[in-house]
């Protein structure tokens, strides 16, 4: 992708924090592999939990960069990127779907030996469908889940999500002028946030994206949020475009054991203050 010098794309190609964590390659019981990243908070500052962060549809480590560097401060980190991503290397006998994904996450936090009183997940927008499925079905019980900018159902561009299945894979590389007007004027609030959005399209892989989008594209959560019996933190967004505040009020209600808290923008969730309230609010429920 050529970028013009200015280009606010150019400033999230590169990320500190994948520098300093351990990458690892995780097999999982289909035989798929996915990419992992991994650290852990020095011992003098540790507050002793695990951070387990889940990234939303296609989203590129930049985009977490000042989370994580702030959190790995005294959070052991584990950053998953899920099987719509290009760093995976899928079994291409695999249905794609919720139960899957969730019995990843369950399968990489076994491998790990994370002890599930002091895990923390923090599940980000698409990332949210598969934690709620693994919560609901009792794979993990962590000690607090935070839900950002949750939806009810997966959402895409309207004709995208039939066209997508019909089309061979070229057809995104065709379509990507449409995928960057759509992020560019009704699905972002700034050009930073665009910016992430698109530099995701543009490490898009299509026929990743085919297989996953197909098996979440027309499933209704409600049910699923209803049967999450753990504690959760809905984080909602009044100013985003992408995730609407009042759907997530929605599901806070949907949940019993859930609190709702409003972050007002896209770009402070993002922040080193999303990390303070992580920390507060984990405090809060050891008392």
């Amino acid at each position: 992708m050529n970028l013009d010098a200015n280009d606010p794309i150019k400033k999230f190609m590169t990320s500190k924090y994948e520098k300093l964590a351990q990458e690892r390659y995780f097999t999982v019981s289909d035989g798929s592999e996915l990419r992992v990243l991994l650290s852990n908070a020095q011992i003098t500052t540790s507050s002793g939990f695990t951070l387990l962060l889940i990234p939303g549809w296609n989203t590129v480590v930049p985009s977490w960069e000042e989370v994580l560097l702030e959190a790995m401060k005294d959070f052991d980190i584990i950053y998953i990127e899920t099987r719509e991503k290009g760093s995976s290397k899928l079994n291409k006998k695999t249905k794609n779907n919720p139960d899957r994904f969730s019995s990843d996450v369950k399968e990489i936090l076994e491998e790990l030996g994370i002890e599930q009183n002091k895990l923390v997940i923090f599940a980000s927008s698409f990332g949210v469908f598969f934690v709620a499925d693994g919560l609901a079905s009792e794979k993990y019980n962590p000690f607090l889940t935070f839900f950002l900018g949750p939806s009810l159902k997966f959402n895409m561009p309207p004709t995208t999500k039939y066209i997508m299945h019909v089309l061979p894979n070229v057809t995104l590389e065709l379509t990507k002028p449409i995928w960057r007007w759509w992020i560019r004027t009704r699905k972002s609030e700034n050009p930073e946030q665009a910016a992430k959005y698109i530099r995701a399209l543009e490490e898009a892989d299509a026929s990743k994206w085919r297989s996953v989008s197909k098996r979440f594209n027309f499933v209704h959560f409600g049910e699923t949020y209803k049967e999450i019996k753990s504690k959760v933190i809905v984080i909602g967004m009044e100013k985003d475009k992408m995730h609407k505040a009042e759907e997530a009020r929605s599901i806070s209600q949907y949940i019993t054991n859930s609190a709702y808290i409003d972050m007002g923008t896209n770009k402070l969730t993002h922040s080193i203050e999303m990390v303070e309230k992580i920390r507060t609010l984990i405090k809060k429920k050891e008392k």
